[in-house]
């Protein structure tokens, strides 16, 4: 490897950082909401707030997801990662079909459990790498709270605008669960850069 490579996987570490850190500008005051309004449940657990919580959470979740989609596009073009059009149009969220011999752009939103899954996969990618994450029974329990979230937001039975102790309890465990899961990935990443730049130091 020579020396311009090494600067390059600098260069890449280093632009790491600087968008998860402009990112989190948008995200994290929005997981702000999520503790203040988990706050005010608990010293008042009215319907008033356990819905707010629930919203104000998913809310943050999708925030965060969002930004590790744009966060790869960037990635990507200085890692010199290719995305597959499949791929594009999940970072994009955006779709081309053609009707009537013309070509025309479409929203195209994958399923939560699946947003998730390629939102971190993606973002991987665009560093250059693979990451693990436990997808088990708090995911689970992050993806039901979403079940919730769609329930309050379209209710089509009076009941559906409820929210009882036990999605609240799913809530803290998925919320719980996708912290430590994002965060995770972006150390994975930045493990990776630190991991290829020794190697390279010990080889020359």
């Amino acid at each position: 490897m020579k020396k311009s490579e090494a600067k390059h996987l600098r260069d890449k570490a280093a632009e790491l950082y600087k968008l998860v850190r402009l990112s989190g500008l948008t995200y994290l005051p929005l997981h702000s909401d999520v503790d203040y309004a988990v706050q005010q449940w608990r010293s008042d657990p009215s319907q008033f707030w356990s819905r707010t919580s629930i919203r104000c959470l998913c809310a943050a979740v999708e925030a965060t997801l969002f930004a590790f989609r744009k966060m790869a596009e960037k990635m990507a073009v200085l890692s010199r990662i290719q995305f597959d059009s499949d791929e594009i149009e999940i970072l994009t969220e955006k779709r081309i079909v053609k009707k009537g011999g013309d070509q025309m752009t479409r929203p195209k939103f994958l399923p939560f459990q699946d947003s998730i899954k390629e939102s971190f996969r993606l973002f991987a990618k665009a560093a250059g790498t693979t990451v693990i994450v436990d997808y088990g029974d708090d995911y689970l329990n992050l993806c039901k709270t979403f079940e919730v979230r769609n329930r309050l937001m379209h209710p089509k039975k009076p009941f559906d605008v409820e929210v009882n102790e036990d999605d609240m309890k799913a809530a803290g465990r998925g919320i719980i669960w996708f912290n430590t899961a994002y965060v995770g990935v972006i150390d994975q990443c930045h493990a990776h850069f630190g991991k290829n730049v020794e190697q390279f130091k010990k080889r020359n």
